[in-house]
């Protein structure tokens, strides 16, 4: 039993070691081009949710804001250590791994945004659904602010 609960802890900490690890600069680089691909699919449903709502199709607005809540979920993953300006190039400014903490606030943030807007989405009132809409936007200016360079 001892064996079974020590093996247990020690890949506990292996696995915690293996996430923190930064990546090879390879596979920064592949990171970097799989996080640009994912923010270009969230930025296009953006604008089908930003266009579907001006038009009052909560329809396809629902289908939307279901796309972007589950690549906000993703998102916190688009950057770990390693994935930096370091690797290659990237909008991503240093300061997302230098102040590691406010960043992941910020895309809890994003996660949470993003399920209200879902969620207005879901009950189709179009007034809640524009208000989500814009906190979502908000949101998301608010990180690009701090931790994105212009492009």
């Amino acid at each position: 039993m001892r064996i079974l609960i020590l093996s247990s802890v020690a890949a506990a900490v292996l696995g915690t070691a293996a996430i923190a690890a930064p990546l090879s600069r390879e596979a920064g680089v592949r990171m970097i081009a799989q996080r640009h691909a994912g923010y270009e699919q969230l930025g296009k449903a953006m604008r089908a949710a930003k266009q579907s709502i001006d038009k009052g199709d909560v329809v396809t607005t629902r289908a939307t804001a279901n796309q972007i809540t589950a690549l906000a979920a993703r998102a916190p993953t688009w950057f770990p250590a390693g994935s930096g300006p370091e690797a290659g190039k990237t909008h991503a400014k240093a300061l997302v791994w230098q102040q590691r903490a406010d960043f992941d606030a910020k895309m809890k943030d994003l996660g949470s945004a993003s399920r209200l807007f879902q969620a207005a989405a879901a009950g189709g009132d179009l007034d809640a659904i524009k208000a989500a809409h814009g906190k979502l936007g908000q949101t998301c200016g608010a990180c690009h602010r701090q931790y994105r360079e212009e492009h």
